[in-house]
């Protein structure tokens, strides 16, 4: 009678949804930083194996027993379709579990159903992104263009207001035009009062393409240096300094050669610098004084001589 009445059971179950394994759709595992990533993951899957009603509770369990027959008289039989549903449901906890992290896993090891799971990760989530979306609106409000390119401005800007946009928090096109062009720098005022003075509001995507058009305009419009000419001015200033430098010093070298006014030296035969120049490096000069052993006369400015002998001094 009983194996009579499981086999009857078994046949009336209703064709499962078998899942394939999660890991190779699902890649990111849930960790306490990436439940929203999780969370885009995890629920396009199962809508699309037509199984999310059993988190959302429109596929509540059925009654485990059949209903009774009026007069009482047979016994309670089992219910098929809550034997279905179970054997489904417990698909779905295998799923999600292989899903999680070590350390959410914890949170949820005494969860016996899907659902359960899934509210359990849901209030665990809901105060972290609510403390999320405070700090993604903050940085919104003081994100800054400064010196980077208006592309990668508007990747820092998308990327915050994505993240809005996945925690069920998004902004409306007039909030992310606002946030947009409140990043702007003083160069981009006249464009700022052009758009506010349009009566039509532009798109977001539109008022990028706008940013990307007027930035090339300024740089076109920015002078421009010829750096060779600038280099070309500045050796042709260095080199009449440094010509009249060395004028200079030829000349002063030039007067301190010559003898003072009122004076002859008359060199006699026994001179070693006969013929010798003016020089101004004392490497030239052979002479030392020491060694110096030539005898001459010296003769006075009116042709007189007095005939001492100007040699070496006897010790």
């Amino acid at each position: 009678m009983a194996t009579s009445s499981t086999d009857s059971l078994i046949s009336a179950i209703p064709t499962l949804t078998h899942l394939p394994v999660v890991h190779h759709l699902v890649t990111i595992k849930l960790t306490r930083e990436n439940y929203l990533l999780w969370k885009a993951q995890i629920g396009p899957y199962l809508r699309g194996q037509h199984l999310f009603g059993f988190l959302d509770g429109s596929r509540l369990a059925p009654s485990p027993y059949l209903g009774l027959t009026f007069d009482g008289s047979s016994q309670p039989q089992p219910n098929p379709d809550h034997h279905a549903w179970l054997i489904q449901d417990q698909m779905i906890l295998s799923a999600l579990i292989s899903s999680l992290s070590e350390n959410i896993l914890a949170y949820v090891v005494k969860c016996t159903t899907s659902r359960d799971v899934w509210l359990t990760l849901e209030r665990m989530f809901t105060a972290h992104s609510r403390a999320r979306t405070m700090t993604i609106r903050y940085q919104l409000s003081t994100l800054k263009k400064g010196d980077s390119s208006i592309a990668d401005y508007f990747h820092k800007f998308t990327g915050l207001v994505d993240t809005l946009a996945a925690i069920n928090q998004p902004l409306t096109e007039e909030e992310q035009i606002s946030f947009l062009l409140a990043g702007l720098g003083s160069e981009y005022e006249s464009f700022i009062t052009t758009v506010h003075m349009r009566t039509e509001l532009l798109s977001v995507e539109t008022l990028y393409g706008h940013l990307l058009s007027h930035e090339l305009r300024m740089a076109q419009a920015q002078p421009k240096v010829d750096l060779s000419l600038a280099g070309a001015h500045f050796a042709s200033r260095g080199g009449l300094s440094s010509r009249g430098g060395r004028s200079g010093r030829f000349s002063n070298t030039t007067q301190a050669g010559r003898p003072s006014s009122g004076q002859r030296f008359n060199r006699g035969r026994g001179s070693s610098n006969n013929g010798s120049r003016p020089t101004a490096d004392l490497t030239n000069l052979n002479v030392r004084v020491d060694e110096y052993q030539c005898q001459e006369n010296i003769r006075v400015g009116n042709g007189s001589g007095n005939g001492e002998n100007i040699g070496a001094r006897p010790e």
